[in-house]
Order: structure tokens, then C-alpha cells, then sequence
């Protein structure tokens, strides 16, 4: 089976995910915190929490690739433009319509509408970040021309992003992180390098020895993710989400894991009707939206 037919797997796998992150998050921050809704709840959230960073580096696998050629960066940034204000304006005039037809418009409901479709639905997030990815293809394809100018890159992003974060956090050092936030190095400071990180696992070899001992530390990165946020939810007695976010050293262990068990296991290599993992693959964006 071809590598494409992987990665369509796992971006299905990653699509139900986040329909699940979100029926999981629904009432998340409503229900006791001591209670068991909220334990299972929470154990669904860490399950799920690597599908935002698995579609980013899905996004990026093939579009940064050195070699393809035909990468359009303007037709592939106003289609994800047209998506955005197409489904924004479903999300935004869905309510209106509803108040019009039950007699209950006004001009209040209608600017909150206007203001919803200008910025999007909460969720939504994903498409607008997207969109400053794809402005920035040409010179992730700079980067990745050479594999150690992206290592260098992907070294510099996991220590700023999420090495020092961690420790500053950890050990209370607010001077030392405003300090390095300083330096002004923002494209080191959010989501693009999981948009390189998927184009350099999928062309780098890892030793199998060194694979499952990363697979080991993804389960363990979600049993701590789990065990990190009741931790401190329970403490501060309020809901405590850093743990998911994308920034968090355990999401970025356990988003490589994934990837690279899909990258490499033989199971799907078994896989038949491999046309129906395409077409359900092309369905995934709509499905998130």
C-alpha cells in the first residue's frame, strides 16, 4: 500500500477524533470537578488532543515537499477563504434565521451575527491558522530543501515552543520567559513547525528500537495529560486546559507517536479497497467544519 493511503487513514482517524475531543469538551468545564463525569470526560480530551497537531502536520507533509512541483500557495489560500466565510456564515445566520421566523429579530441579534461571521466560530481557529501556513509554503519549502537546515529549524521550535515554556512554568521563572520571549523569534513561537514536523518524520528513518520507545512515551504522554489536568483542576478547583493545548510538551510526544506508528506499521499494508480510505479522507475538512 502506497504512503498516501496511510496518512488518509490517519487523517480519518484524526477527523473522528476531534468530533470526539469536541462531544467530550462539551460540558467538560460545566460538570463537578470531583465528580466521575468529569474523570471520564477528561480521559476522552487526552485521548483526542493529538488530531489538531496530526491535521497540521498532514497539512504540511506533501505541500512542503522540495520536489512537488504545481504547489499553488493563492488558489489553495482563497479556497480555505471561501470555506471559512461559507460555513462561517452558516454558524453565524443559523440563529437568525430561526428569530425571524419566530418573530424575535432585531438589529442587536443581527450586529452579533455580522461580528460571528466576520471572525468565525469558536472552533474555526484551525482554517484561519491554516491559511497563514499555506501564505508561508514557499519558504517552509526553503527549508526543507535541505534536512539540516529543518532540523536545525524543528530543534530551535521544540526547545522555544514547548522545552523552556515547560520549565519556566514548572519552576515559576516569569523573568527568564519574558526575557526569551524578547528576542522577538515569533515563527519559533506557535503552530508552523508541526506543519515541518510531519515532512521530517515521514522522510527521516527511525530505528525500530528508538520508534517504540517513542510509542511507549505517547501512552505515557496520555495517561499524563489525563493525570496532569485533574491534578491541577482539583487543586485550583476551577478548569485547567494547558495540558491539551497543542503547545504542551506531552500533545507534541504524542502526536509523533501516532504519526509514526501510522508511518510504519506493517498492518495497514493489509488493508484492502484502498480507494474508499481516499474518499473518505477528502470528506475530513468538511467534516471538522
Amino acid at each position: 500500500m502506497s504512503r498516501m493511503v496511510k496518512y488518509d487513514i490517519l487523517r480519518v482517524a484524526a477527523s473522528f477524533s476531534i468530533v470526539l475531543l469536541h462531544v467530550s469538551a462539551s460540558y467538560w468545564s460545566v460538570v463537578d470537578i470531583y465528580g466521575r463525569d468529569f474523570m471520564v470526560m477528561t480521559i476522552y480530551n487526552s485521548l483526542t488532543r493529538f488530531a489538531v497537531p496530526v491535521f497540521f502536520m498532514l497539512s504540511g507533509l506533501f505541500l512542503v515537499t522540495p520536489e512537488r512541483e504545481n504547489v499553488t500557495v493563492g488558489k489553495r489560500v482563497l479556497k480555505l477563504i471561501v470555506l471559512f466565510y461559507v460555513w462561517s456564515a452558516f454558524y453565524a445566520f443559523q440563529g437568525i434565521a430561526v428569530d425571524t421566523i419566530r418573530g424575535a429579530f432585531s438589529m442587536e441579534v443581527f450586529r452579533a451575527a455580522v461580528e460571528r461571521f466576520i471572525f468565525g466560530h469558536v472552533h474555526m481557529w484551525f482554517l484561519q491558522m491554516l491559511c497563514g501556513f499555506y501564505i508561508l509554503i514557499p519558504v517552509a519549502r526553503q527549508i526543507c530543501a535541505k534536512k539540516k537546515a529543518v532540523r536545525y529549524y524543528l530543534i530551535l521550535w521544540i526547545v522555544f515552543r514547548f522545552v523552556v515554556p515547560c520549565l519556566t512554568d514548572t519552576f515559576h521563572l516569569n523573568t527568564v520567559q519574558a526575557r526569551i520571549d524578547s528576542l522577538g523569534m515569533d515563527i519559533l513561537a506557535g503552530n508552523f513547525g508541526y506543519f515541518l514536523f510531519g515532512y521530517y518524520l515521514n522522510v527521516i528513518e527511525i530505528k525500530k528500537e528508538v520508534r517504540y520507545i517513542i510509542y511507549t512515551l505517547g501512552m505515557g504522554a496520555v495517561c499524563l495529560t489525563a493525570f496532569l489536568t485533574v491534578k491541577d483542576c482539583r487543586e485550583l478547583g476551577t478548569c485547567v486546559e494547558k495540558w491539551f493545548s497543542p503547545a504542551s510538551l506531552n500533545i507534541l510526544v504524542m502526536s509523533a507517536a501516532i504519526f509514526l506508528f501510522f508511518k510504519n506499521c506493517r498492518l495497514f499494508d493489509r488493508i484492502k479497497r484502498i480507494n474508499v480510505w481516499s474518499k473518505l479522507s477528502a470528506y475530513t475538512c468538511s467534516i471538522c467544519l
